[in-house]
């Protein structure tokens, strides 16, 4: 190739490729002509930003419609591993509670087909014999309820359940205990988790990752009605544990929680309010919470529990009033012929 064909094809490519700095320019001028175009394209970085600081879950599309997977069995009183932690339901445009979408943060909607699988009692059940002995639980603490029938010093129908050691089924016994009396007809549940180490109640609800009882005793939050959780339940409502906090067991103590606890009882004439407390031995957070409530359920382990260990349960509960002992994961058979559960007695 001659050196004036090389000449003319560097003229070529020159001509073709934009000059960048004519490009900047234009650029410039483009934003000084309109100074509200540089606030309509923020960079990647800024985008990045403010997505990480909102805290408004942003639509995403519906999944595609798959087959459901097979459950293995599980066995009751255990939390399984995929109800540790839920994920949060999505908001919708809608306000559906049937289909699994909701508009409002205060709304979750509860997989029935799950907590079944896993033991807990659902609505539009057939009887079963875990329905039959939690219908003998809650009459006995509904009854309590009546003006005249209990003499406590403290409103009935705040109920703590607690136990004395871990594994003992504590929060299987709270949720089934709140979800058997929120189907009654005259009655409204309110479930509180109160244990903010595992907070296994938070995680049954799919209600562990938002804030609740102590973000509102740690003064996070000023109203209560801002943390109450309306499940697909009709009549049953969640107040999370929340975020971890020092001095948790302080706070459950203070004059806050006692004037909360007057409050709840107070409000709703028909509302039960149902306490799911860490096991007294090990930790001092029932020993806190005992004084506040009119009546305390300590749930045993058949077989498994020692005379010894419930009776230094009862000891640590000392100056409050034991209504019964429900003794759980029993194969006895009982009165009725259900062998799920032994019994639920008053403490001799």
């Amino acid at each position: 190739m001659s050196s004036i064909e090389r000449a003319m094809q560097k003229q070529a490519g020159e001509e073709a490729a934009p000059a960048p700095a004519d490009d900047a320019a234009d650029a410039k001028r483009a934003l000084e002509a309109d100074p509200a175009a540089s606030d309509a394209a923020p960079t990647v970085s800024e985008a990045a930003g403010d997505a990480a600081d909102s805290q408004v879950p942003r639509e995403q599309a519906p999944p595609a419609a798959a087959e459901p997977a097979q459950r293995p069995a599980v066995r009751p009183h255990e939390l399984p591993a995929s109800m540790s932690e839920p994920a949060e339901q999505a908001p919708s445009t809608r306000d559906d509670m049937t289909t699994g979408s909701s508009t409002h943060r205060n709304h979750v909607v509860l997989d029935f087909e799950r907590m079944a699988a896993a033991g807990f009692l659902v609505p539009a059940q057939a009887m079963t014999r875990e329905a039959e002995e939690f219908q003998r639980i809650k009459r006995r603490l509904l009854g309590n309820m009546v003006p005249g029938v209990y003499a406590s010093e403290r409103p009935p129908n705040l109920v703590l359940v607690t136990s004395s050691v871990p594994g003992e089924g504590k929060t299987f016994i709270s949720v089934n205990l709140a979800t058997s009396i929120a189907l009654e007809i005259d009655r409204t549940v309110l479930a509180i988790d109160t244990d903010i180490v595992k907070r296994d109640m938070s995680k049954v609800f799919g209600v562990v990752n938002r804030p609740g009882l102590f973000d509102l005793l740690a003064g996070d939050y000023d109203r209560l009605e801002d943390l109450l959780v309306r499940t697909s339940i009709p009549n049953l409502t969640v107040l999370p544990a929340g975020n971890r906090h020092p001095h948790s067991t302080e706070m459950l103590a203070s004059q806050r929680m006692r004037e909360l606890a007057d409050e709840i009882a107070t409000r709703y004439s028909d509302r039960v309010i149902v306490f799911d407390s860490p096991p007294v031995l090990a930790m001092t957070t029932a020993t806190a919470l005992a004084p506040l409530v009119g009546q305390i359920a300590v749930v045993c382990e058949a077989g498994s529990t020692k005379h010894e260990t419930i009776r230094e349960t009862l000891h640590r509960l000392e100056g409050v009033h034991v209504t019964g002992v429900i003794l759980n994961k029993s194969k006895q058979a009982y009165a009725t012929g259900y062998d799920y559960y032994g019994s639920y007695g008053k403490v001799r």
